[in-house]
């Protein structure tokens, strides 16, 4: 089972390397600031999803703790420009979006770099500091899932009158769903970090919902950046079914 869920986060690496691209190509030529935070949160994510995991599914000798750690900072430092972009594209001009924005950091950057000067296991629930770094990065996932859920909603109102594209109010709906499979992941993070204590029976669970959390991202990503035209066909074709008047 774990090996199931170190290849979906390898296929997963390979993605969001391949969305990073795709984003920070089109933030360059449209100077727009949210594909630019996004990219640079896919291209980290991919570099910490691979170098952590392409090891242990070659069976190569585990990292180092000191080795671990850096990869760790790798994955936090592509967490505030997650953050910023959630900000940036829902609540700009929110003071308490910039307040939850600031207290999301300082447990990122707090948890990480008292863990590492403490020499801690990075995931282990023994380790004081793994619980700060784990809100830090759970925080955001729940806000994204609830944002994108929100503005859906707005977005489906305005695609049955005609001022948004139903493809783009759809998009809302699938970067719902990364942001809920992405806080199962942080679940998963932490039935790993219980088997790392000794609770083999948190194996086969944390296996589960990693590996399937990772191809769940994948699947609603590719939807969401990189729709197929038959998808992005019945998406529209089902929106004219749903707003056409009903003839008595």
């Amino acid at each position: 089972m774990e090996q199931y869920a170190y290849v979906a986060s390898v296929i997963a690496s390979a993605f969001y390397l391949v969305a990073s691209i795709r984003l920070l190509r089109l933030s360059r030529r449209t100077g727009e600031r949210a594909e630019l935070l996004l990219g640079l949160y896919f291209g980290l994510s991919s570099i910490y999803y691979f170098s952590y995991n392409v090891p242990s599914l070659l069976a190569f000798d585990a990292w180092s703790p000191s080795a671990e750690w850096a990869l760790e900072w790798i994955y936090i430092l592509g967490v505030l420009p997650y953050l910023l972009f959630i900000r940036s594209v829902f609540r700009q001009e929110e003071r308490w979006a910039a307040a939850l924005v600031g207290i999301c950091s300082v447990l990122l950057v707090t948890g990480t770099a008292m863990g590492t000067l403490d020499g801690q296991i990075v995931y282990s629930l023994n380790n004081p500091w793994f619980q700060v770094q784990w809100m830090g990065y759970t925080v955001p996932c729940i806000w994204m899932c609830w944002e994108a859920l929100l503005s859906r909603h707005g977005a489906q109102k305005r695609a049955r009158i005609g001022l948004c594209s139903p493809v783009v109010a759809n998009r809302y709906l699938l970067l719902a769903l990364f942001g809920g499979f992405q806080c199962l992941a942080c679940l998963a993070d932490l039935s790993f970090a219980a088997d790392l204590d000794g609770n083999q029976a948190a194996s086969l669970l944390s296996g589960v919902l990693l590996g399937g959390t990772e191809f769940a991202s994948v699947g609603v990503l590719w939807l969401a950046f990189f729709p197929p035209l038959f998808y992005s066909n019945w998406i529209t074709q089902r929106a004219e079914v749903l707003s056409s008047p009903v003839e008595e």
